[in-house]
């Protein structure tokens, strides 16, 4: 089989189709395709061909195509018609292989933020095998996206490309054209690029509102741009961005968008657009277009939205056997609404479980509807990651007022009873080796897939040790292909500052495989004790420093938030946190970056207290070193 690979340097100051106006990026990206889509019909290659070549627009580095065909002259002759920035070299690989042999490193100097490994499907390949060695390059910092060309089941790849998979995993078929569909692709590789950039992009756009609406969650989109009060243009307006929008202000789900000035005209300059997924906590981190001044010879008209007054209430499970199975219900402006099963799977379901006080999710189960009475509103679509503490928190769409499809809503059953401890076994001490839990009076193991630093930091934290252990180099690994190990235990998900696993979400699965083999942890035995500011303007401001084996060295802003901002302020004895500003606040460090992520709730008298992660390869560079400015006394 043949392959097509491109690697692409995305440096700072670039700018990619489908990207925000406006944001510096930059990010190190691998594109992968099989060859069966195009052997002898090379001029199939022309999208993806254009779709590499703006990712790379205005980057000025080069495009590397490796490939090995039985044609390889006419496809020589091929690109050699087509000038451009593409070269190409023979390889013959299978996906499996050259997955498993991929050696992923930043590059020296490489650019900060993103890396990148983005598949061009079209065959039958054992995609499970794929699994641990995916699962490495994920656990490294690298995000992975996928599509394909063919009629394949889908469910095949789910396991493979980042998480969620709606916004990783696409298929030609549904697009009207090859064009579309890679345009789709690069739009969620633009945000997964400025996901990083997460201090930059809320700078540019701060704050939003809703005018001339009567109400706070009702009104006009008017968002402060670069320092600047715009309205916002109706023309790409849509759902997304109105469900973020009301979960930004504190309102519930969105209930309708309007558009052509329903709360009138906007005045002065406006945003083209703004482009969500819906699951987005902060308007500022969907794509941005660009801020225009209005032109009176060309009408423009503004977009307005309307929220539900009041956010979610309780949750309650109802027609069950206790109160930890039942049909799922939640309060919505003092009415209870059920969730349509469709769109509502484990990691929504861990949530419920969690906010009820129970255990792990046993199973989802079918609730069929008989006579409903008067109609009510239908959670429609639900968006969690596992890690919230409750489903207000998710992302909730209320849009659908008639009953889901077959009237089928959402029931669960979660466990009684909670994890009620952890072991770390078969290591060289109490703080490393493989993880068991115990549920029900058992031990079981813990799978390697799904397993991340959130979850490895909560663990560290809860046996008393230090600081979890990332080792970001990826090497080169045999396929597995011996048995999988079977366990009770199918996921768990944590935020990182829980103080132990019985806090995180957690689903159980009877006889469930270890596909990508058994979680292991390596936690630190001694603490990060030591903390200081440096570069500041007095001495409660600067660039974070922590002392670890040693040395003194820096924190990356991944992460980095106003609650790790906090526990720095107060252990060093200044004030309250004020701002947790990212890179490029401060002067930049040198040396070491010791902590790659930084897990706090805020309330801890030190950062040794908080759950964290020491890389020993970071993928950060010191153009992300945290800083923070604290007031000056208590």
């Amino acid at each position: 089989m043949s392959i097509l690979i491109w690697t692409i340097l995305i440096i700072a100051g670039a700018v990619v189709e489908g990207c925000s106006s406006g944001i510096h990026r930059s990010s190190e990206i691998i594109v992968y395709a099989d060859h069966f889509r195009y052997s002898k019909n090379y001029h199939l290659l022309e999208p993806v061909r254009r779709f590499v070549e703006k990712l790379q627009t205005t980057a000025a580095n080069q495009v590397t195509l490796q490939l090995n065909d039985y044609d390889f002259k006419n496809l020589n002759e091929y690109f050699g018609t087509h000038p451009g920035p593409v070269t190409f070299t023979p390889q013959r690989e299978y996906v499996v292989d050259f997955i498993n042999a991929l050696k992923w490193r930043p590059s020296p100097g490489s650019a900060r933020g993103s890396h990148i490994l983005i598949l061009l499907l079209d065959g039958y390949d054992p995609y499970t095998f794929m699994k641990p060695k995916i699962h490495k390059l994920q656990r490294a910092g690298v995000e992975i996206f996928a599509m394909w060309f063919k009629t394949i089941s889908d469910y095949n790849l789910w396991d493979i490309v980042s998480y969620p998979p709606r916004t990783h995993l696409y298929n030609m078929l549904e697009y009207p054209s090859p064009e579309q569909a890679l345009s789709a692709l690069a739009r969620s590789v633009c945000r997964s690029i400025e996901g990083k950039e997460k201090h930059l992009k809320k700078a540019l756009l701060s704050h939003v509102r809703l005018s001339d609406g009567g109400h706070h969650c009702r009104g006009r989109v008017e968002l402060l741009y670069n320092n600047s009060w715009v309205w916002l243009n109706d023309l790409h307006w849509n759902r997304h961005g109105a469900e973020v929008i009301c979960r930004q202000l504190g309102c519930g789900p969105s209930l309708d968008l309007m558009l052509g000035d329903t709360f009138g005209p906007g005045t002065g300059n406006f945003l083209e657009e703004v482009d969500c997924t819906g699951e987005e906590h902060d308007i500022s981190q969907c794509l941005l277009g660009e801020w225009i001044e209005r032109d009176p010879m060309r009408p423009q008209r503004s977009a307005g939205v309307s929220c539900l007054s009041s956010g979610f209430g309780n949750v309650q499970l109802v027609n069950g056997s206790g109160p930890c199975d039942g049909v799922v219900e939640v309060s919505l402006n003092n009415t209870w609404n059920r969730f349509c099963l469709w769109n509502f799977n484990v990691r929504e379901a861990s949530v419920v479980c969690k906010q009820m006080g129970c255990g792990p999710l046993v199973k989802i189960q079918e609730h069929v509807e008989g006579d409903v009475g008067p109609r009510r509103k239908i959670v429609e679509e639900t968006h969690c990651s596992g890690s919230e503490s409750q489903i207000s928190e998710c992302g909730l769409s209320v849009w659908s007022s008639t009953p889901c499809l077959h009237n089928i809503h959402a029931g669960i059953v979660c466990s009684t009873s909670a994890i009620s401890k952890v072991a770390l076994t078969g290591g060289n001490s109490a703080c490393s080796g493989q993880v068991k839990v115990l549920h029900d009076s058992r031990w079981h193991l813990v799978p390697a897939f799904e397993w991340h630093v959130e979850e490895e930091a909560v663990l560290c934290r809860q046996l008393g040790c230090g600081f979890t252990i990332e080792r970001s180099l990826v090497k080169e690994m045999q396929i597995r292909r011996d048995k999988d190990p079977l366990t009770d235990v199918q996921s768990i998900y944590c935020a990182g500052h829980e103080a132990s696993l019985s806090e995180c979400g957690a689903v159980m699965s009877k006889g469930h495989e270890c596909e990508s083999g058994v979680a292991e942890v390596l936690c630190t035995q001694t603490d990060v004790s030591k903390v200081r500011l440096v570069g500041g303007e007095t001495p409660c401001s600067g660039r974070v420093e922590v002392f670890y084996n040693r040395e003194w060295g820096t924190v990356c802003d991944i992460t980095w938030d106003l609650f790790d901002a906090a526990v720095v302020c107060r252990q060093i004895g200044c004030g309250a946190a004020q701002r947790a500003p990212g890179g490029g606040t401060f002067i930049s460090g040198s040396g070491p970056i010791w902590l790659e992520h930084l897990f706090c709730n805020g309330t801890e008298s030190s950062i040794a207290q908080c759950g964290g992660v020491i890389s020993r390869n970071t993928m950060c560079d010191h153009s992300q070193d945290a800083g923070v400015i604290c007031t000056d006394s208590l």
